[in-house]
């Protein structure tokens, strides 16, 4: 019998030794709840939902209080170079929201039990042995070098090598945004090539170039959230006029531009600048071409001051009007997926921007650069500092203006927003924090239930504020 046992065992390690080594597996994610109270935030809803993501805000608004819950989990399996990554989440919109359903953003009614849970990402990666260059393919998440202005923060399927031949690295890609019919040519695809030059540590100079090739113009728009051209985020729509839809040949959308970093000392400077173009193809079979030149800009400073961290950053981005020969806002994400683009969370506004730590309820009077074909003229400071090692505040401020209205007989928008927040750490990962937000409306008319704006009115300025609780593991 004992020589028996030990017959096995010897063959059970044996085969152990002979297998493969077991890849490594970790898991992370965090759980995230606000509770909100705000009002005129959301906006008129209608044939765009809230605005298509834009606050359209109108006159005595009525104030809303709901809750919101994000739960976010990845998977990592790791091998010698090469590994895989899955990125899921739950989402529900509201507590109390609906039950026994089958789609994303709900569940949260009495008694639950939907089918809700979502993949944001799915990819392999792999080191190609002896060159430095690791290569990702699959779902991921990708975001451009312009504070997320084109696509930022975007889930996309597709292929990426990034290197690093020090002081230089680099990045090569492409993405399939859309695929229309697998044997017709109607898709959307996006080219990355990025390369950036580090001397020292402490700075950094990068020259980017991104292509979009948009053969979908002889198609209607996708069902889940998938656009073209023929929907750019509300353009005109807010004056009953929308862009009426259209077809176009294929097109071709570049952008080229630099980034770069510097520190010294306390301080560090930052930065990026780019310029759009190329143009839609013959606009709904006219023969005629419009050509898009449409640039932006942003600066930054960080300093370290006293207690805390200060910031300053300003940002410009160009826009069109209806008498515009071209079109002069640019071509972003968010033409051919909601929050395709994702920008300026860099500035940390609650209510002119999008947010990072946004769930479902985001929404911004500028939800995106091109802001409706108006651009962008945007500045915003802050100061954060930890009055001790569980707690921690943050004050801030930020101005929004139109850069083109589209018309004369428009005024061009502008707002003020002042913010604040406490946060609180309970435990390791685990923080409770308070934050609130106000924003003061200049020359910005009330929108009707349709969305639309109501000339000769004006629109009540915004607050929001909001309970959070965050648990990261």
């Amino acid at each position: 019998m004992r020589k028996g046992f030990l017959t096995v065992l010897a063959v059970v390690l044996v085969a152990a030794m002979a297998a493969p080594a077991m890849a490594e597996f970790s898991t992370s994610g965090f759980v995230r709840i606000k509770g909100h109270v705000e009002q005129n935030y959301t906006g008129s809803v209608g044939a765009f939902g809230s605005g298509g993501l834009f606050i359209l805000p109108s006159e005595d608004p009525s104030t809303a209080a709901y809750v919101e819950q994000r739960q976010r989990f990845s998977l990592n399996w790791k091998g010698e170079n090469v590994g895989a990554a899955a990125v899921f989440e739950i989402d529900f919109g509201a507590w109390g929201d609906s039950a026994y359903t089958a789609a994303r953003n709900q569940g949260a009614g009495l008694e639950a039990d939907s089918i809700n849970l979502e993949t944001k990402d799915f990819y392999l990666w792999f080191n190609i042995p002896n060159t430095g260059v690791k290569v990702t393919a699959g779902l991921q998440n990708q975001t451009d070098s312009f504070g997320g202005m084109i696509f930022g923060y975007a889930d996309m399927a597709g292929i990426f090598l990034t290197g690093n031949l020090a002081p230089v690295s680099y990045k090569l890609g492409w993405a399939k945004f859309q695929e229309g019919g697998t044997r017709i040519d109607d898709d959307v695809d996006l080219y990355v090539a990025e390369v950036k030059f580090s001397p020292v540590k402490e700075a950094k100079l990068g020259l980017d170039f991104y292509a979009i090739r948009d053969a979908s113009g002889h198609t209607t728009p996708l069902a889940g959230g998938q656009t073209n051209l023929n929907t750019i985020g509300r353009i005109f729509a807010d004056y009953g006029a929308p862009l009426p839809a259209f077809t176009y040949d294929t097109s071709m959308f570049y952008y080229l531009g630099v980034d770069g970093a510097f520190k010294a000392g306390p301080v560090g400077l930052s930065g990026y600048a780019f310029y759009n173009f190329g143009s839609v193809e013959n606009i709904a079979g006219s023969g005629v071409d419009l050509d898009v030149k449409a640039f932006g800009v942003d600066l930054r400073a960080d300093l370290d001051a006293g207690p805390g961290k200060l910031f300053i950053e300003a940002a410009y981005v160009s826009g069109s009007d209806l008498g515009s020969d071209d079109w002069e806002s640019p071509i972003v994400g968010n033409n051919y997926a909601l929050a395709g683009s994702f920008p300026l969370s860099s500035m940390d506004m609650q209510i002119l921007f999008p947010n990072l730590d946004d769930i479902n309820a985001s929404a911004a009077l500028a939800y995106d650069v091109a802001n409706k074909g108006r651009g962008i003229m945007a500045i915003a400071a802050g100061f954060r500092m930890k009055f001790s090692d569980t707690l921690a505040g943050k004050i801030g401020a930020g101005y929004l203006a139109d850069v083109e209205a589209p018309d004369s007989s428009v005024d061009e928008h502008s707002a003020i927003e002042v913010n604040a927040n406490l946060n609180y750490t309970v435990a390791k990962g685990m923080d409770v924090g308070l934050y609130g937000a106000y924003a003061f409306l200049q020359d910005w008319e009330s929108y009707s239930a349709a969305g639309v704006a109501i000339p000769g009115t004006d629109a009540d300025d915004i607050f929001k504020v909001y309970l959070r609780m965050n648990y990261a593991f």
